[in-house]
C-alpha cells in the first residue's frame, strides 16, 4: 500500500489534464472544512515546476477541493512551502446552493450580497475530475511551457 502524502499550505502540485499535459495548483488554506487551491494560467508538458511559477496569473477562481489525489500521489507535489504572494483569503467569496437559491459567503461564514462575475466557486469541495476539466477549459487558450520552462 502506497504511503499517503500529507497536504500542506504552500504545496504546489501538478494536475493531469483531460486533453494532455498538466495544470498547476497550489494549496493556499487548509482547515476542517476548507482545502483551498489556487490554479495558475500555466500548462506543462511534464510535471516539473518552472522557476517563474508566481509570474503567472490565475486560470480560474480559488476552489475548495478534495485533496485525495494529492495525498495518494496522482497529483504529484512539485514543490513544498511556496508561500510567496498568497491570495488574500478575506477577499474570497464562495457560493452555496443551486443558482435559483444561491447564497454567497466568505471563508469565515459571513453571508455577502453577491459574487463578482465568474469570480467565485462552490463552497462544497470539488472532486479531481471536475477541477481538471474546469482547469483544462480555462487553459484552452492559455500559456504553454515545455518542461524546460521555455
Amino acid at each position: 500500500m502506497a504511503k499517503k502524502i500529507k497536504s500542506a499550505v504552500g504545496d504546489v502540485f501538478a494536475i493531469p489534464l483531460p486533453s494532455g499535459g498538466y495544470g498547476v495548483g497550489r494549496l493556499i488554506h487548509i482547515s476542517d472544512r476548507w482545502r483551498l487551491a489556487q490554479f495558475f494560467a500555466l500548462r506543462l508538458d511534464a510535471p516539473e515546476l518552472p522557476v517563474s511559477l508566481l509570474d503567472f496569473g490565475d486560470a480560474m477562481p480559488v476552489h475548495n477541493i478534495v485533496t485525495l489525489r494529492i495525498e495518494e500521489g496522482a497529483w504529484p507535489v512539485l514543490k513544498r512551502g511556496v508561500l510567496d504572494a498568497l491570495p488574500d483569503l478575506d477577499s474570497l467569496i464562495f457560493y452555496r446552493g443551486l443558482p435559483a437559491q444561491r447564497t454567497y459567503l466568505k471563508l469565515n461564514g459571513e453571508i455577502v450580497p453577491a459574487c463578482p462575475s465568474q469570480g467565485c466557486s462552490s463552497s462544497m469541495p470539488q472532486f479531481a475530475e471536475y477541477v481538471a476539466e474546469r482547469l483544462d477549459e480555462s487553459l484552452a487558450n492559455g500559456v504553454h511551457l515545455d518542461a524546460s520552462g521555455g
